[in-house]
């Protein structure tokens, strides 16, 4: 085979082998015109119906007349004199997405033209699910937090004012437990609908937890959001939820805080917001609460966040302890000992931090359930056979299906009397999850522990619920207490509650007995016991515990 022969086959062979490449393929002379093209090549140019060697020594600008990125991008590189190549990603055709590649050859350029359709679909559909929230459709946290980002840094260099709303749905919790998840979904996609027709077109709305929602208004004055956000309100606020024909009531808590450039930290314009969104709920919900700055009031939130791992770390290193304050009979006298547990820190250098410090970061990042648990575990082990104890249960753990398992866990291990042991609970809580509530109450109850009512008389729905709940005690709320020696009305209240107390069968507690003349004063009532630092301070328990001062003697 001579010389031509064999270049003839040589070409043959290699366009044999372009031609079944899952890819375009494409060779240009130094001039610009076409050596070898195979059929993907030619389809994904834009030639329909067209053989290959049609577009042979064709010049470069015709074969790419229909991609003009395609020869505005081979026209620069070849007028870059670069000989390392180039890469045009993403080019879009009315059918196709192209990825296509140019390189330099012995003679000339060769380049490469990949369909990634649908990998650019694919990865499209990706980029939207990382986005958007599913069920609602709107943004999700990642892209607001995006998008806040930029507006901060926009808040910076251009003195523009934009805001942030946190959303937080009054009452969906019921909806949930009692129509069904379903249900609340249904729910969320209505507020979701009602959020996009009230916000502007250069505005974001997202969809941030559970029933939580978060709107950026770039570019509005606080007084124009604070008018939106108050449509959106009264909107919801109307909407009455219909499931299998029971009508239900849905109102929202909102929080503003303003991007100006006073506050230009990502996180503290975020924790203004939700700041504010929880004083709106502590306000009374289905209302809108402004951060202000003036006031720091997003720095009550920092140092919450700031407690969270010192909590975990004295979950973790039992660094908390237990405290024990008296709660003794007015009337009479027993020896059997009763005490309320109260937790405390102990801090490295000795001292101690009181429950307010860290209890609300707790409430408010949900660790009260940890809390509760490490006070049952210590409580009972140290727990003395012929003492009475009262432990604080928190709202969050009423709410917990697996305590009262934890609960009987606990006594089948460390071998404790239930009688022994009264939780306390507030009213605001038992109110707030009554049916829960209820459930461990009858529960426990059946196993012999004992129940009290703490804070009677704070709330307005006391007497309502007090005739179905199966308590042992009543704990006047000391709000009512302390006033008792000088106020009327406070007298009468207490007054009024210990008869009814009675009446019902149960045992009373006074809180907060200061003096002698409030303590004189419960005893001419007739109310059963007293607590309070007259009484006795609280001291640690093991030094409370009868086993301990039997040891110090």
């Amino acid at each position: 085979m001579n010389t031509f022969d064999e270049s003839v086959h040589l070409r043959k062979y290699l366009i044999g082998i372009i031609g079944n490449a899952p890819f375009g393929i494409i060779t240009l002379s130094v001039d610009g015109e076409i050596g070898m093209i195979n059929a993907e090549a030619v389809t994904l140019l834009g030639f329909n119906n067209t053989a290959p060697s049609k577009l042979i020594d064709l010049n470069y600008a015709d074969a790419f007349i229909h991609i003009s990125e395609l020869a505005d991008g081979y026209h620069k590189f070849i007028q870059s004199n670069k000989s390392a190549g180039k890469d045009i990603t993403y080019i879009k055709t009315e059918k196709h997405v192209l990825n296509i590649k140019i390189r330099t050859m012995f003679n000339g350029w060769l380049i490469i033209i990949e369909n990634i359709t649908k990998q650019y679909h694919l990865e499209d559909q990706l980029r939207r699910q990382a986005s958007y929230d599913y069920l609602t459709s709107l943004s999700n946290r990642q892209a607001f937090e995006s998008r806040l980002e930029h507006l901060i840094k926009k808040s910076i260099s251009n003195k523009i004012k934009s805001v942030v709303v946190f959303i937080d749905l009054d009452r969906f919790k019921i909806i949930n437990d009692t129509a069904g998840h379903t249900a609340g979904d249904e729910l969320l996609k209505r507020i979701a609908q009602i959020l996009k027709d009230k916000i502007r077109g250069r505005d974001l709305v997202a969809r941030i937890g559970g029933d939580e929602f978060a709107i950026l208004l770039e570019n509005c004055p606080l007084k124009n959001a604070e008018l939106l956000v108050e449509n959106i309100r009264s909107t919801i606020n109307e909407l009455i939820f219909i499931n299998d024909d029971k009508p239900y009531e849905v109102g929202i808590s909102a929080g503003i805080s303003v991007i100006d450039g006073k506050i230009d930290k990502f996180k503290e314009i975020v924790i203004a917001a939700e700041n504010a969104c929880q004083l709106a709920k502590n306000e009374g919900r289905n209302r809108i609460h402004v951060c202000n700055a003036s006031k720091a009031e997003y720095q009550v939130r920092i140092d919450q966040i700031q407690w969270l791992p010192k909590i975990k770390s004295a979950i973790s290193n039992n660094e908390f302890v237990l405290y024990g304050q008296k709660i003794q009979p007015t009337n009479s006298s027993t020896s059997e000992e009763h005490f309320e547990l109260l937790i405390r820190l102990k801090n490295a250098d000795g001292t101690i931090t009181l429950p307010d410090a860290f209890i609300p970061p707790a409430e408010r990042y949900d660790l009260m359930p940890l809390i509760d648990r490490w006070v049952l575990e210590t409580a009972f082990k140290l727990a003395h056979p012929k003492t009475s104890y009262s432990i604080n249960l928190s709202g969050q753990s009423l709410m917990d299906d697996s305590l009262a398992d934890f609960v009987e866990m606990l006594r089948k291990k460390h071998k404790i009397k239930a009688s022994n042991i009264t939780f306390e609970i507030t009213e605001t809580a038992a109110i707030h999850n009554f049916d829960v509530c209820m459930k461990l109450l009858r529960r426990l109850k059946k196993v012999g522990f004992k129940f009290s009512l703490d804070d009677f008389g704070s709330g307005l729905s006391s007497f309502t619920y007090l005739k179905n709940m199966p308590i042992n005690y009543l704990k006047i709320d000391g709000s009512f207490v302390k006033g008792i020696a000088n106020d009327e009305v406070s007298y009468a209240m207490v007054k009024s509650m210990n008869e009814v107390g009675h009446l019902m069968g149960l045992k009373t507690i006074a809180e907060f007995v200061e003096n002698k003349q409030i303590l004189e004063k419960l005893i001419e009532i007739g109310v059963d016991y007293a607590q309070g630092y007259y009484l006795h301070k609280p001291e640690d328990m093991l030094m409370a515990s009868p086993s301990q001062r039997q040891g110090d003697t």
